[in-house]
């Protein structure tokens, strides 16, 4: 009986080294994110091969009928983790493992990232934006300041964790920058009611100094139903668009001149200063 009970207790401590050994092997914290995110910054994607104007295409090729409104994604679809691609996910898969018991049994295992659903607000977008992200990636964004600092860094490694979603919402985010960099092609002035109102070109008309309220596409389709009352051929809106697309506002009232239009609808005389 006391032989019995010391091998019990010989195998007890014989065991301990062995488990703390496997469970330092088997350790899923710093070993699996560094795999992934090496996975993430190491992926290969098959190039395409680019075809200039006056190459023959092969006949399997489809054209699109509509010019795309995204620029293609450089690292192309998740091949395995398919739900990345629907939010932020930060290059992060379904792990797996083992679970070690007390006394070394190993049984396969896997999880999911820890995923939550957020409103996240963009200064750029002016709106507030639903996204699933994994809680590492809502730590990134706090780091960096943003979403859109988030968004928009240029390192190759931020490119690749990003995915279609992030992709696209970055494309979206510097659109908008760049249109709010882009200067303003109108001035604020007051017409004789007193109201503030855009002015976009400024001028003469039929000898008379005159303020134009509308743009020049505007302008244009204003012109178009009085050309083609006057024109014998019959003339397309897109047609008419492509031959004054590169008119300016000096020939365009020209035309209207010629035509005897009025415009009163969409402009004012500038007060004379005494």
């Amino acid at each position: 009986m006391f032989q019995s009970y010391s091998f019990l207790l010989q195998s007890k401590s014989a065991a301990k080294p062995i488990i703390a050994d496997q469970a330092r092997f088997f350790s899923i914290t710093a070993s699996t994110n560094a795999r992934q995110y090496k996975s993430v910054v190491s992926r290969l994607v098959k190039k395409r091969k680019e075809y200039k104007e006056g190459d023959e295409k092969p006949w399997y090729l489809r054209i699109p009928e509509e010019k795309p409104k995204y620029p293609l994604y450089p690292y192309g679809e998740a091949l395995f983790f398919k739900r990345s691609d629907r939010g932020l996910y930060g290059g992060q898969e379904r792990g797996s493992g083992y679970q070690v018991s007390e006394m070394g049994n190993r049984t396969p295992r896997s999880w999911l990232p820890n995923v939550v659903t957020k409103r996240l607000w963009s200064e750029a977008l002016n709106k507030t934006i639903k996204i699933r992200l994994t809680s590492r990636v809502l730590r990134t964004i706090t780091k960096e300041g943003g979403l859109d600092n988030y968004l928009t860094k240029e390192k190759s490694a931020r490119i690749k964790e990003l995915g279609i979603f992030g992709w696209k919402l970055r494309y979206d985010v510097l659109k908008a920058r760049e249109k709010a960099n882009k200067p303003l092609n109108y001035d604020l002035k007051k017409n004789p009611n007193g109201e503030d109102v855009k002015v976009f070109y400024s001028g003469t008309y039929k000898g008379e100094p005159i303020q134009l309220t509308v743009g020049r596409r505007k302008l244009a389709s204003l012109l178009f139903p009085v050309v083609r009352n006057h024109t014998t051929e019959p003339l397309s809106f897109a047609k008419f668009g492509v031959e004054h697309a590169k008119a300016s506002f000096g020939d365009i009232l020209k035309e209207c001149e010629g035509y005897d239009m009025d415009l009163s609808n969409v402009s004012f005389k500038p007060e004379v200063s005494q």
